[in-house]
């Protein structure tokens, strides 16, 4: 489910070799989208502890912050409302259980999903070039209340 443009080559996956203990032990959630018995989507969110990169990028997240991440939709099957399904999903387990704040991050290129983003109520923060890989790239980081305070 990898799309040239989307992502950098030899970034490591480790967390899709142990979605247990990245996503489910903490407290985070990980759904994968099925039609016609081929997966067409996954995506998760998993609880911001004060280490991860993007509490440094993104300030004032909070102890109930979540971080969106492995959002993807196999490229012939965007267009039909998998990935926003699969993100509502995921932003109503997190509100039920006390996340009042998402975050997230994706590539300029990735204009899909920064539309689905921008429709879903997220706030671009703001930007940064990763420069640890062979390849610097850039990203935007995101933001979204959740709170059940009854606004969406």
């Amino acid at each position: 489910m990898r799309d040239a443009n989307a992502y950098v080559e030899g970034v490591p996956d480790d967390d899709l070799e142990s979605i247990t203990e990245t996503f489910l032990e903490p407290g985070g959630e990980f759904l994968v989208g099925e039609r016609a018995g081929r997966i067409v989507a996954m995506g998760a969110f998993r609880p911001v502890d004060d280490s991860a990169h993007i509490a440094t990028v993104v300030s004032d997240l909070g102890d109930a912050a979540a971080e969106v991440t492995r959002l993807r939709v196999a490229p012939d099957a965007q267009r039909r409302g998998y990935g926003r399904q699969l993100y509502r999903e995921l932003e109503e387990r997190a509100r039920s259980r006390g996340v009042e704040q998402f975050v997230l991050d994706t590539r300029p290129t990735q204009t899909a999903a920064r539309g689905l983003y921008d429709t879903e109520g997220f706030e671009a923060v703001c930007r940064e070039w990763v420069e640890a890989f062979d390849d610097p790239f850039e990203l935007i980081f995101y933001r979204k209340s959740i709170a059940d305070d009854g606004f969406r």
